[in-house]
């Protein structure tokens, strides 16, 4: 009976190390990974979700950023998508860059969904990549991506954007920028905000200009069909049906007319709606706050430099 405790006790002690190494050893190796996504992502630049690039290009570019970025003191990524789902580029850029620790960082985005681009500087970059030179910048990748030459607009992009790094003219231009006439509905008692642009009615409204139902040769064919179903509807209505009327059975040299009279039946209105001047105002403030300053800041509290263009 002593025997069998003693052996039951092994057996428990046993069974228990061995579960015990197998949780340390699970720990460890879930920890491995942590640190290698941890380093993954520290490195990485490129984050091409549309799949607009080769292999082979997004390395290239991923050691440029990064050789860039160290001369010029700044990081630099490059974000693509092509996600009906996701929200307005400028928020997009915000969202990706609180998750981040605070530093100095620049973006591109390419919204291949919304055919837009968008860029945004932070720390650093928000002095030295204002909004001139980032139209600058766009104005030398418009045409390759428009060409569909992705990867030299984006090397130009990083190439661009190291050089200004080095660049001490005109550092204050978003903050001392003086508008000749400022945007329509613009307020310079009111900070800007992204909240106060109407991005969502903007992209409803160009979802609507995109939809089928706004097609042309869609409306053509539609108008076609519904055309020939009403002929049709008609021709198989008249066909088949009597054409004899009473007068067909009248004996006229017997019948005559023997008195006459007006009998009410009914009476119908006819109603419209009478057209209505139609008002509205509106416009955004997109890009400005008070004092006229052009960028933006993230639901973290960080500020930036921006601009963006639809190709």
């Amino acid at each position: 009976m002593v025997l069998k405790r003693s052996i039951s006790r092994n057996i428990i002690m046993h069974a228990g190390r061995l579960i015990l190494s197998l949780i340390l050893l699970l720990t460890a190796m879930q920890a491995v990974q942590v640190k290698a996504a941890a380093i993954d992502t520290e490195d990485r630049r490129v984050y091409d979700e549309a799949g607009l690039m080769k292999d082979y290009e997004i390395e290239e570019l991923e050691d440029l950023s990064r050789e860039s970025g160290e001369k010029a003191g700044i990081e630099i990524f490059i974000l693509t998508h092509n996600d009906r789902s996701a929200t307005y580029p400028e928020k997009y850029i915000e969202d990706f860059e609180d998750q981040l620790p605070i530093g100095d960082r620049v973006y591109f985005l390419y919204d291949v969904y919304r055919g837009e681009i968008f860029m945004e500087g932070y720390g650093l970059a928000e002095t030295y990549i204002h909004s001139k030179r980032i139209d600058k910048i766009f104005d030398n990748v418009e045409d390759y991506l428009k060409n569909g030459n992705y990867y030299d607009a984006f090397k130009t992009y990083i190439t661009m954007s190291a050089a200004y790094m080095e660049d001490d003219s005109e550092l204050n231009y978003d903050h001392d920028y003086i508008y000749d006439s400022p945007p329509e509905g613009f307020d310079p008692n009111n900070e800007y905000s992204y909240d106060d642009y109407d991005y969502q009615g903007y992209y409803d409204k160009e979802e609507l200009l995109n939809s089928i139902f706004m097609n042309f040769w869609f409306q053509l064919i539609v108008a076609l069909a519904i055309g020939g179903i009403v002929v049709g509807a008609l021709a198989y209505r008249s066909s088949g049906r009597m054409t004899a009327g009473a007068r067909d059975y009248q004996d006229r040299s017997r019948g005559g007319l023997i008195g006459r009279r007006d009998q009410y039946i009914r009476s119908s209105v006819t109603r419209w709606r009478k057209p209505q001047q139609s008002s509205s105002s509106g416009g955004s403030r997109g890009g400005f706050n008070a004092g006229g300053f052009r960028g933006g800041t993230s639901s973290g509290g960080r500020s930036h430099s921006s601009g963006g263009r639809k190709l």
